[in-house]
């Protein structure tokens, strides 16, 4: 039998770090992640205990405390850190219009910030359902620890009422349709703007333009595809495959978050022939990237709302996915 000498164990040693890597289920660029940990496993509803419904939560949200918020069809349940149940709220008049959330945010003394989507007085009078194509507003909420309204009122662009609306670490934006933005309001005074929110109102409103400024980074490739016809003949179809982070990628779905210039984006790839949802990072200043793939939810389950992801402000990702033992919410640790 041979021996293995110095050079190749080296080669060895070397090789199964590589493959360790590639095995962590988290991809990642100079922007590096800790590996997902499940922080808790919230109980399905069965009509006697308060637990997830089947569907899913829309919005998930951690505040200072550490208490989890979920919130579907208009409900937002409280839940301690260790998965038991505390509380419902129900700020939103049901009996109303409504045509989502724009953002959520949570406040450090345990409020939270609601950003709703209004609709036109002629979507109200025709009820017509225009969803993406109407963004006549914006409507905000804060609340108090307890839920109690503190402030509700309408925030508009005038210049460009159709604007997109987003809230970021306290701060109300319209986003334009050729990228400029401005300030609606503040209400959180400890607060400063992110000086690298115009990297994300470039993107925000218009799927084109974040492919277009995809293409442009060095973390994205593109190459032909050969094939042949029945005849024997080679063709070539340009720009066919396209890789990020060294993922297939399919395409974009929409802006999650940004925080301290980072842009959290929301992307569909293809692993192994099977369509993944992932969430790309860039760090605008630094030129950074990282890529996390997220898990897939049961699909028995998943009837309305796959996971529900959430940013918090130290750039931390969390995601809540529907599995058959009760509703995991995970963890994703930004390592500075």
């Amino acid at each position: 039998m041979k021996t293995i000498g110095r050079k190749n164990k080296l080669l060895l040693l070397l090789l199964a770090g590589l493959w360790h890597l590639t095995a962590l289920p988290l991809l990642a660029g100079t922007l590096v992640f800790s590996k997902p940990q499940r922080l808790v496993t919230l109980p399905w509803s069965d009509g006697s205990n308060h637990g997830v419904p089947l569907t899913g939560a829309e919005w998930l949200l951690l505040d200072k405390g550490g208490r989890f918020i979920l919130e579907s069809n208009l409900d937002f349940d409280f839940y301690s850190p260790k998965g038991k149940y505390l509380k419902t709220l129900n700020p939103v008049d049901k009996s109303k219009n409504f045509y989502g959330f724009a953002g959520m945010e949570p406040f450090p003394d345990g409020g939270l910030l609601l950003l709703q989507r209004l609709e036109s007085s002629l979507e109200q009078r025709n009820k017509d359902n225009f969803e993406e194509k109407a963004r006549p507003g914006s409507r905000l909420l804060i609340l108090d620890q307890e839920g109690k309204v503190l402030i509700d009122k309408e925030l508009v662009d005038p210049r460009q009422p159709h604007s997109g609306y987003y809230v970021e670490n306290g701060f109300v934006y319209s986003v334009h349709d050729d990228g400029s933005f401005e300030t609606l309001e503040s209400v959180d005074s400890h607060s400063s703007p992110d000086t690298a929110f115009g990297n994300f109102a470039t993107v925000a409103n218009s799927l084109e333009k974040w492919l277009e400024h995809l293409k442009s980074l060095s973390v994205f490739h593109s190459s032909n595809r050969i094939y042949h016809d029945t005849k024997g003949n080679v063709h070539e179809i340009k720009g066919a495959v396209t890789t990020l982070m060294g993922q297939t990628f399919v395409e974009g779905v929409g802006p999650l978050a940004i925080r301290d210039g980072k842009v959290y984006y929301q992307a569909v790839c293809d692993k192994n022939q099977d369509f993944i949802n992932v969430v790309f990072f860039e760090d605008s200043k630094r030129k950074d990237y990282g890529l996390v793939e997220l898990f897939r939810a049961d699909e028995d389950l998943d009837r309305t709302h796959g996971h529900a992801l959430f940013v918090d402000q130290k750039g931390n990702l969390y995601e809540g996915v529907s599995k058959k033992d009760g509703y995991q919410i995970y963890e994703w640790r930004l390592i500075r």
